[in-house]
Order: C-alpha cells, then sequence, then structure tokens
C-alpha cells in the first residue's frame, strides 16, 4: 500500500500518550485504495488519461500515469483516493499516443489502536492485505496482549554505543516478546480462527544515514523454558558476513520474570542459503553460541521466500525454529531471521 498523494500526514497515527493510541492507512470503508499496474503498453509520447470509474457510486478519486523516456506506462498514481467506494472501480487509461496500458485497483489498508492506559494490553489490528500473484485478498483481525514485563534491549533499551540521550544520537529499542494473540485470518474468503504468541519489535532514534547505513543480522528467540533471546551482530561498510565464519556478536537475554542480561555471543551462518529474484543472497540457518549461558542454539528459517524487495534495500524478514540446548538442557522454540545486507 502506497498512500495518494494528498494525505494528511499529521494524522496518520496519535502522538498524544494521553490518548488511545492508533495508526492507520488507508480506509476500511472507502474501497479505493491503490491503484496497480499491470502492463506498461507503449508508444505513449505524451501522458495519458487514468479513468476512475464504477465502484458503486464513489466519486473523487484521482489518479495521474507516469510515462518514462521509452514511451512505457511506468506506474498510475493515486492522487485522491475519493469518497464512497463500495468495491474496487475499473481503471482505464487512454490517449497519449499509445495503447496496451492496463492497471487494477483493489482495497487495501491497515487500521491499529490501543488504549492509553496500558497500550500494550488489548491492542487491536485489522489489516487488508492483496497476494500480489493472484489478488486474493487475506484479512486480518487480531487482538494482542503483552504477558510479563517488556523486552529492553542491551538490557536498558538504550544504545551503549551511542550519545548523548535525544533521537538525533542515541538508538532506543524495547519489544513485547510474549504477545498473546487472537482473532481471524480470512484467506480468500476461507475464515480461519487463530491463536498463539507473537513479538512486537520497536526501534527508533538514529540508525545510520542514507550515506552509511547500518547493516546486520539478527536472531530472536522465544524459548519453551521461558527465555526470550535477541542476538545480533553488525556489519562494517564493505564487508558482508560469510557463511561458516564466526563472527562477535551481542545478545540481550531475558527470563519470564523480566530478568535481562546483555551478554557477548558469537553467531555461524551454516548449511543453506537462498537467493532473490533480485540477486540479494541471505542465510537460512545459524548456530548462536552464548557462553555465560552454556547455549548452543540452532536457528533455521523453513521457508526461503520471505524477503522484502525494496529498492536498494536488500531485507529479509523471515519466521524461523530454534532448537539446542540452554544451560545444558534441550530446547526448542520460534525464531525470527532478519538481515539487512
Amino acid at each position: 500500500y502506497t498512500p495518494p498523494v494528498q494525505y494528511d500526514a499529521a494524522t496518520w497515527a496519535e502522538s498524544d500518550v494521553k490518548k488511545d493510541w492508533y495508526a492507520r492507512l488507508g480506509s476500511e470503508t472507502n474501497h479505493l485504495s491503490a491503484i496497480e499496474l499491470t502492463n506498461g503498453g507503449s508508444g505513449y509520447t505524451s501522458t495519458p488519461t487514468v479513468e476512475i470509474s464504477g465502484g458503486g457510486g464513489g466519486t473523487g478519486a484521482f489518479a495521474i500515469a507516469i510515462v518514462g523516456i521509452t514511451g512505457v506506462v511506468e506506474a498510475v498514481a493515486l492522487v485522491l483516493p475519493g469518497n464512497n467506494y463500495t468495491s474496487a472501480p475499473t481503471i482505464t487509461i487512454t490517449g497519449g499516443g499509445g495503447s496496451g496500458a492496463k492497471a487494477f485497483a483493489y482495497h487495501s489498508y491497515v487500521s491499529m489502536k490501543a488504549p492509553a492506559a496500558d497500550p500494550t494490553k488489548n491492542m487491536t489490528v485489522k489489516a487488508l492485505l492483496n497476494d500480489q500473484d493472484t489478488h486474493a485478498e487475506v484479512l486480518f483481525d487480531l487482538t494482542f496482549s503483552q504477558q510479563g514485563p517488556p523486552f529492553f534491549v542491551w538490557g536498558t533499551g538504550i544504545n551503549p554505543d551511542g550519545t548523548g540521550d535525544t533521537l538525533q544520537t542515541r538508538n532506543y529499542y524495547f519489544s513485547l516478546t510474549r504477545l498473546q494473540a487472537s482473532g481471524t485470518i480470512t484467506i480468500d474468503g476461507t475464515r480461519h480462527v487463530v491463536s498463539g504468541v507473537t513479538w512486537m519489535d520497536h526501534e527508533y532514534g538514529a540508525f545510520g544515514t542514507s550515506a552509511n547505513p547500518v547493516k546486520w543480522f539478527l536472531q530472536d528467540m522465544q524459548l519453551d523454558n521461558g527465555f526470550c533471546i535477541s542476538n545480533y551482530a553488525t556489519v562494517a561498510a564493505g564487508e558482508s558476513p560469510q557463511l561458516n565464519k564466526t563472527t562477535a556478536s551481542t545478545c540481550t537475554v531475558q527470563a519470564a520474570d523480566g530478568t535481562t542480561w546483555f551478554v557477548p555471543s558469537l553467531v555461524t551462518p551454516f548449511g543453506k542459503t537462498w537467493t532473490s529474484a533480485a540477486g540479494a543472497t541471505f542465510f537460512l540457518q545459524f548456530e548462536v553460541q552464548i557462553p555465560g549461558f552454556n547455549a548452543t542454539l540452532i536457528v533455521d528459517t523453513p521457508v526461503a521466500n520471505q524477503d522484502f524487495p525494496l529498492p536498494g534495500n536488500n531485507v529479509y524478514e523471515g519466521v524461523a525454529l530454534v532448537s539446542g540446548t540452554f544451560r545444558y538442557a534441550a530446547v526448542a522454540g520460534t525464531a525470527w531471521n532478519e538481515q539487512a545486507l
């Protein structure tokens, strides 16, 4: 989902901590959210007209076609989403001296809210997504409540490598690692009642620049003995982690009662890798050693294709599994494999 060109960025989320929190993009009721180009056509010598029709009586929408130097329509930008579209309207591209350009409108939104009294409890998320290949709709309608204390990365939630105490000079990071989740997920019309435990990260403040971005790889773990772990290593400019090469990393470990440690660790990518369509290669298996806890843990990613193919960014966000030993005892659990290389 890309917000329309004319939308109010100041009201997409609530920033007053005394009020109930929310964040939302798109509209649950107005079914024109975005326009996807399916065929760029050819031969366009000027900007064609984008006609938006139908949609159950909606009005006020406006979009423009963007033509490249080769005479192909490269995108259709939704400028105004209009109002009262009770179904997706039809998109027609005409004029401009060319032919063949096609696009379709789809409905997509996300709405999240939480009570100001305790935003870690009774968070609700409702989001409508569209499968890129089949255009099937996927609707999430979920409620989340944290059980136990929050998880402060580095033990304090404040990156010790920064300076000062401002968002411009420090990185801040906490997680809710024991979020009880329940609700429904509807996939292409089939409704599934779901429940489980998930994990939410919130990282903000100073974190590199476009000229000098931070590169990293991270493994989050929820162990069946009640411990939660966040292990990561950063990558120096011009370097990249290597398969079967052990790298020094750092690890935040939290017990179920909230007791937290920040300790050194070691991480070794091994075994399977996966290369995306964009040519980025990601690691699917890691060995994490935490000497202070006599722990050796294997993070294994069962589904390879979990990258975010954003221009200029090779980012991997993958669900995974963990198994191994912790304080000499066998453990297992769920995990997360994140890489920005």
